[in-house]
């Protein structure tokens, strides 16, 4: 049910204006009210009532300093003018000057007594002081003095739900509807305050009334359902939703109201017939249709995970024919894709929506993530190039494109993306240590060594806990053959960081080789072996070579085979596949 927190206070928003004005610093002199009244000739009366509404042009036109000085002449012109003192009030009021604003608002109602705006303003400034009870008293003496002043009993009900009097709130509402006969305004107001004291009853009552005053507006009976269904009345609760379905045969809402009975008797299935139904709707905005998608997605998290996520997908799928422009149903369709492991799938669903909105960073991140995931390098450049051309200051884009140029063995353009993209990177350590990492892997490939031993020894100085640097670094020294004990330190280093990490282990085990401890080698290189689910080319060949090292020709041979299925082997693969024989 809605909140009731009623707070409307305010002819002050009437008084107030849009911009502020400096404080107010010059006050006419207050009269007493028991003092008798100055004799004020015809003329300055006359002169006062000219620059009250000269100060009222003022006012109208924004000029607020003006105007108040106008007034003040006028007041000083004629001190029995409380027209004038009244405006003078609600200048003090926009300042922010409140007693200033008492002081004058009281001269006027000394003045005149009768005048109920006065009064009223008088009761605005106790509540913007705080002193609620005693805005409280005026609007209720307002109220008991013109019973039926329609005005004084909104406000009195106004400040009764201020101050939080539901009661008494409810019993104005029903004199105001005493007056002027049954308001739907006042009926709703009515039903929340009982809603809100937990007299559930009384509010049914009310629902009830409001659906027999207005048997063709649709939100009652949606209204004394949701009283029906919180009151455990869960087939009255059915039953009206079923008279709203007639009254309302082509609406979404008597559906949704249908399908939400059923989810909460748990027959999600028929709940589902109506959410399908429902769907079918243009007249249904998209958010509440992904809303109520990530419903089952929050069921497959508790139960049945298989059937909810399918469902998902129905529904999804249905809102991708009803909305066919939106891009928000391809990213809710590609997510549910991505979730449940359909990475393909979910990449076409996003590349769908990018297509219609290519303005989120996030998306275009999601779709090269999911290329890195499926190996498919040439896509990644292609997606990453097009992405650059919305965010070309995006570092995080150079990444994919420094990575997929660099997979694809186009080191130049590698180095030069990651060179610009780190350029552009502020306050991302960890993308700043990816982006150097790389930079390191790169210009080892572009065989400038000494450029790739000073990116690595950069990314280790700023982390020495990168373990992905640690471990290239030291891979690459052993394949150069070059401070091998060093580059053990560092790999054994990376393999505590990371201990399941099977190329980690396989780099150990390489330096090992480089150094002649084959037996070492071979402990670390078939732990690499059995860590990894697949392992690669390179693991596969680097244990071939290391049981040729031991004299396991035979077993060496069917090492380098499965090498050179898996591909990624080295160069000379082929030629130990061929003469069964090892070249280094």
């Amino acid at each position: 049910m809605k909140q009731i927190k009623h707070i409307t206070i305010i002819v002050l928003l009437i008084l107030m204006g849009a911009c502020s004005s400096s404080r107010m610093q010059t006050k006419v002199p207050q009269r007493d009210q028991r003092a008798p009244r100055k004799e004020v000739s015809e003329k300055d009366q006359l002169k006062s009532t000219a620059l009250l509404i000269d100060a009222s042009k003022q006012k109208m036109l924004g000029n607020w300093t003006q105007a108040a000085a106008l007034f003040q002449e006028a007041a000083k012109t004629d001190p029995n003018n409380d027209a004038v003192f009244f405006e003078l009030a609600k200048i003090y009021v926009r300042s922010g000057d409140y007693q200033g604003a008492m002081e004058q608002v009281q001269t006027a109602a000394d003045i005149d007594p009768e005048n109920p705006y006065y009064q009223l303003l008088i009761a605005d400034i106790h509540i913007l002081k705080e002193q609620v009870e005693k805005a409280t008293k005026i609007h209720e003496q307002l109220a008991r003095k013109e019973p039926d002043n329609i005005l004084h009993q909104r406000k009195l009900l106004d400040i009764y739900m201020y101050t939080e009097r539901f009661e008494d709130a409810i019993r104005v509402i029903d004199h105001i509807e005493n007056i002027q006969g049954f308001s739907e305004e006042l009926s709703i107001q009515k039903q929340q305050l009982y809603i809100h004291l937990g007299m559930l009853d009384q509010a049914i009552t009310e629902a009830e009334k409001m659906i027999r005053f207005f048997p063709e507006e649709g939100l009652f009976y949606e209204l004394l359902g949701e009283l029906y269904m919180e009151t455990g009345q869960e087939e009255k609760a059915k039953n009206i939703y079923k008279n709203l379905l007639e009254l309302m045969p082509d609406s979404h809402m008597p559906r949704l109201l249908l399908a939400d009975y059923y989810l909460k008797r748990q027959d999600t299935e028929t709940a589902f017939i109506y959410l399908k139904e429902s769907f079918d709707s243009r007249e249904m905005e998209i958010e509440s249709k992904i809303r109520i998608v990530f419903v089952f997605l929050f069921l497959a998290d508790e139960q049945d995970e298989a059937v909810h996520i399918e469902k998902a997908k129905e529904l999804t799928r249905m809102i991708i024919e009803t909305h066919p422009d939106d891009p928000e149903a391809y990213f809710v369709y590609g997510d549910i894709l991505n979730r449940n492991d359909q990475l393909e799938e979910a990449r076409t669903q996003y590349l769908k929506g990018a297509q219609l909105d290519p303005s989120k960073l996030d998306l275009w991140q999601q779709i090269l993530s999911l290329d890195l995931q499926l190996g498919e390098y040439q896509k990644m450049l292609k997606h990453s190039e097009m992405a650059l051309d919305y965010f070309f200051e995006q570092p995080i884009l150079f990444l994919f494109n420094g990575l997929a140029n660099m997979q694809l063995k186009d080191y130049e353009s590698a180095a030069s993306s990651l060179e610009y993209g780190l350029s552009i990177t502020i306050a991302d350590e960890d993308l700043e240590q990816d982006f150097i990492t790389m930079l390191g892997d790169v210009y080892h490939y572009l065989d400038l060594h000494e450029e790739s031993d000073r990116y690595y020894q950069q990314a280790i100085e700023k982390n020495p806990e990168n373990a992905t640097a640690l471990n290239n670094y030291s891979y690459h020294l052993a394949l150069r053959g070059e401070r091998l004990e060093e580059a053990l330190a560092m790999s054994e280093k990376a393999n505590q960081i990371n201990p399941s990490n099977a190329a980690f282990q396989d780099t150990y085990g390489w330096i090992k080789y480089q150094m002649g401890a084959y037996e070492d080698a071979e402990y670390w290189i078939r732990k690499a072996l059995e860590t990894s689910e697949e392992p690669s080319g390179a693991i596969l060949e680097h244990y071939g070579d290391v049981l040729y090292k031991l004299g396991d020709r035979e077993k060496a041979l069917n090492y380098w085979i499965k090498a050179n299925e898996a591909g990624e082997g080295s160069d000379l693969l082929h030629k130990k596949i061929k003469d069964n024989t090892l070249y280094e």
